[in-house]
């Protein structure tokens, strides 16, 4: 039963990053529009799918372990930081300390300490100014720093929808208060940067957290009761929500609140994730869409330095899978995307076994050293 959980958890960060990496992929084919490009460039949504399936796999460990906040806080420590900050070296070596966009005037060591020390995700010039991306991994690290809390009050159904309503809430005002405060709080930082920020930040991120404790307790409480059909239906449901998001953008109204375009993903990626722990299609939880997962992390980081790497042979109108090009479309996409998810895991699949993985067991044997010496003082 374990095995199954985690291979659907796989298959759901699998699906996250490859969502993610289409919507990058997609801004390299400059030519391209129509239908397609408004789906794929929802792939950004891929970053909540991350979300969801992080907090379903934290209770569901926090659950089955019982090991108290210190363990959990170790654990994702090690499980976090040693490849993010290989991440910080990495990307000041190749961009550099000049302006950029989430930084107009440059970084310096204080963006690199903050960013360290996982603060960035709270000023607009340092959330996401030096490692690409990086503002997913402020917000992952903000929610870690919460979740005992959340995990202790959210014990069940009415907990977990009374704290989604509330999150939500929560959300629209601090983001309002603190946009009308902008001038006070970022003076001389453009209005554009601010609106960026805050619709990155933790409040606003915080009700798609939610949901995965949702997803946790269908999964607990359904054991298998609902008939196959009604759980295939629903994942066509899940899909086709998901679709009419991309094509609509429809404000969505919960308990009579306007719900924003993450939280609305989110909810379509909680019935996802709950038709896909209940069985819904196993061929969606195949062996390569796991195995993206399982190197997820470390191609999140990477698929932005290869893209980097890759940009001026499209800016220049070649693919590098060989062929030359005279439109960057919707032919150079499908040509160049496969080409970016093979050299990524390629990658990927190196930092994974020589930092990931080592970094997660080191933390675990660390763990294991503080459990004995305890038994021993016990003795």
């Amino acid at each position: 039963m374990k095995t199954l959980h985690y291979r659907y958890i796989d298959a759901l960060r699998g699906y996250a990053i490859l969502l993610v990496m289409a919507v990058h992929a997609s801004q390299v084919a400059v030519d391209w529009g129509g239908v397609g490009r408004m789906l794929v460039d929802q792939g950004a949504r891929g970053v909540q799918l991350f979300f969801v399936a992080s907090a379903l796999t934290l209770v569901m460990s926090w659950t089955s372990r019982n090991d108290g906040a210190l363990r959990f806080y170790v654990r994702r420590l090690f499980r976090i930081a040693p490849m993010f900050w290989l991440g910080i070296a990495f990307f000041v070596w190749l961009d550099g300390f000049g302006p950029r966009y989430f930084a107009p005037n440059g970084i310096d060591e204080t963006h690199v300490i903050v960013t360290s020390l996982f603060l960035h995700g709270w000023h607009p010039e340092y959330i996401t100014s030096v490692v690409h991306g990086g503002w997913s991994i402020a917000v992952e690290m903000t929610f870690y720093l919460v979740f005992p809390v959340m995990v202790f009050f959210i014990r069940g159904w009415v907990s977990a929808l009374t704290a989604l309503v509330l999150a939500n809430i929560l959300a629209d005002k601090v983001l309002q208060f603190f946009w009308l405060k902008r001038l006070a709080l970022w003076p001389g930082i453009s209005d554009d940067l601010v609106s960026t920020f805050l619709n990155l930040w933790f409040p606003g991120q915080l009700p798609v957290f939610v949901v995965g404790f949702l997803v946790f307790f269908a999964v607990r409480d359904a054991k298998g009761i609902l008939p196959v059909w009604s759980v295939r239906l629903l994942l066509i449901v899940s899909l086709f929500a998901m679709i009419g998001l991309a094509l609509y953008q429809i404000p969505i109204r919960l308990f009579g609140q306007t719900i924003s375009a993450y939280v609305s993903y989110g909810l379509c990626f909680g019935l996802f994730a709950f038709c896909l722990a209940e069985g819904a299609a196993n061929w969606l939880v195949n062996a390569p869409i796991r195995y993206l997962g399982k190197v997820s992390f470390s191609a999140y980081l990477w698929h932005f330095a290869v893209l980097g790497s890759l940009g001026w042979l499209a800016a220049a109108g070649f693919n590098p899978l060989g062929a030359m090009v005279h439109s960057r479309g919707l032919l150079f996409f499908c040509e160049f995307f496969p080409f970016l998810i093979l050299v990524t895991v390629f990658l990927s699949t190196i930092t994974y076994r020589l930092v990931e993985r080592p970094m997660i067991l080191l933390g675990n044997r660390l763990l294991n050293i503080i459990d004995n010496r305890a038994v021993e003082r016990l003795r």
